[in-house]
């Protein structure tokens, strides 16, 4: 609590004024104390933390994995339809403009028919995980949580709100003001309670896994290492914390905490509860491969290795996750990465069915704004910060595309290998009849036209106006169904060629 002589500090300053508005001691004093009076006042608030995995969680030391169960992907029952199909969809950031386009792709991907042994199927109904960062983790947990109902709510509960008007209010309501006399609250802490009281009403995630796939990942950024940070029993098990309890609303206010703008969502490392345990992956990692800064997989492993050790990383500080990867793409190809170390796994985790794997990245980042090569003047630091970011996530995502599509050949490069070692014909299908693809749709990816344009310069933040809501919406529809290399991908699993989908006019 702010003491009435620090605040005084604070206002003397003014007193320093020259002319009629200048402050006198009693006006100083007055303020200062209003001011105690009303930070007193604060609305208090109950930040959610990790908590310690129990010891019937864990799993013998040299386990596969640190802990048993919790929510992981290969825990969620695989849909019976098509068993040798893996699909995984990744969710861009870009505030409410990607949040809305990928919500539509969503629409896409329920209108898509997809040609199964047991009939045609939405493509939708057969995804196995959505990852989500920033403004794609709303859509994502959003979906994750209410299933079927996010097509009749989503709208209404957040994209048509103003989600902005939360944020100023943070800043400017006294009552909201516990974040400056409180250094454990923060000013995201009160985004996370918006976002529960609009979308989430209280649910965790053990909410989630009781839904069944698709499996969601929602990705933060570990401001400490500038690396993802996903909200998965995976990567709790390297801080050795339960995930179940934890608050969908504090992974998403984490995945879009802005930086500067709003504070880091912080977790507590419980690693000396699990008592030296390291996943299997670790294990096999050699000491050359960690020692090589070439080495992708020596890579995973030296940022494991600093959460297992919490007299390194105590706390875990997260922020807005397209810092680190706004394609939400990264953390999944590492996955594919590390598995395909372990062949011998593959049985187990079923994958010698898989045949095809397809990696849908949705990305409703806009256009970069190059006028300003035109003009003598930059702008103020906002305008500067904006392009420095755009500029930097724009390589960003050039990087990522074509380190996650190799990481997707190597995957399937395994999963063959494993399917021939095991027998040459697996469910009626040749053991080498295995394939993959990342597909790639975005905004920028339309075709030119006036509605492109005006879509590229929607603005990214978290209030939009309900037309451009609205055309994001066709756009990210239109974009799925109109994919030439998703329909490419479809036709090489299905059954029979799939039929033409109808073009939809982003236009409305």
């Amino acid at each position: 609590m702010p003491t009435f002589v620090g605040i005084t500090a604070l206002l003397r300053p003014l007193s320093q004024c020259h002319g009629r508005l200048a402050l006198n001691t009693w006006a100083i004093k007055t303020w200062a104390l209003l001011l105690t009076l009303t930070l007193g006042g604060c609305a208090s608030l109950i930040v959610a933390d990790t908590k310690p995995l129990a010891e019937a969680r864990l799993e013998p030391p040299g386990s596969e994995r640190i802990s048993k169960a919790g929510y992981r992907i290969e825990t969620l029952a695989e849909s019976p339809a098509t068993p040798d199909l893996l699909v995984i969809v990744a969710m861009s950031g870009g505030g409410k403009r990607s949040a809305a386009f990928s919500y539509g792709a969503l629409k896409g991907l329920r209108d898509l028919p997809l040609q199964t042994s047991v009939g045609p199927r939405p493509l939708l109904g057969e995804v196995d995980a959505i990852a989500g960062v920033s403004g794609g983790s709303f859509t994502a947990a959003y979906y994750g949580l209410h299933r079927d109902a996010t097509f009749s709510q989503y709208e209404t509960d957040f994209l048509y709100k103003d989600t902005e008007a939360n944020i100023w209010g943070i800043y400017l309501l006294p009552w909201n003001w516990t974040w400056l006399v409180d250094p454990l609250v923060g000013t995201n802490d009160f985004m996370e309670r918006v976002y529960d009281r609009e979308m989430f009403h209280g649910a965790r995630f053990a909410e989630l896994e009781q839904n069944g796939r698709p499996f969601i990942a929602i990705g933060g950024t570990d401001i400490a290492y500038g690396s993802p940070f996903l909200f998965t029993q995976d990567t709790f098990d390297l801080i050795c914390s339960e995930l179940d309890d934890l608050p969908i609303a504090r992974a998403v206010a984490a995945s879009n905490g802005f930086p500067g703008l709003l504070s880091p969502i912080t977790l507590t490392n419980h690693a000396a509860a699990c008592d030296g345990r390291k996943p299997g992956w670790l294990r096999r990692v050699t000491e050359a491969q960690r020692l090589d800064p070439r080495s992708r997989v020596g890579n995973e492993a030296r940022g494991a290795e600093r959460y297992l050790d919490d007299n390194r990383t105590r706390y875990v500080h997260l922020v807005d996750g397209g810092v680190s990867d706004n394609l939400a793409l990264r953390a999944a190809g590492a996955s594919m990465q590390t598995i395909a170390q372990a062949p011998e796994n593959f049985t187990a985790r079923r994958l010698n069915r898989v045949r095809r794997v397809l990696v849908l990245s949705i990305d409703g980042q806009g256009a970069q704004d190059t006028s300003v090569a035109q003009r003598r003047v930059v702008g103020g630091i906002f305008a500067i910060f904006s392009l420095v970011s755009g500029t930097q996530i724009d390589r960003f995502n050039f990087e990522t595309l074509t380190v996650v599509d190799q990481q997707l050949q190597e995957f399937v490069a395994a999963i063959r290998q494993s399917r021939c070692a095991e027998a040459k014909t697996i469910d009626g299908a040749r053991c080498d009849d295995v394939g993959g693809a990342l597909v790639h749709v975005s905004l920028t990816g339309l075709p030119d036209s006036p509605a492109k344009d005006r879509l590229l310069a929607i603005r990214t933040g978290l209030t939009l106006q309900k037309d451009d809501v609205d055309l994001l919406i066709a756009a990210g529809r239109s974009a799925i169904l109109d994919s030439t290399a998703l329909r490419d991908f479809l036709n090489s699993y299905a059954v029979r060629p799939l039929p033409n989908a109808r073009s939809i006019d982003v236009r409305g």
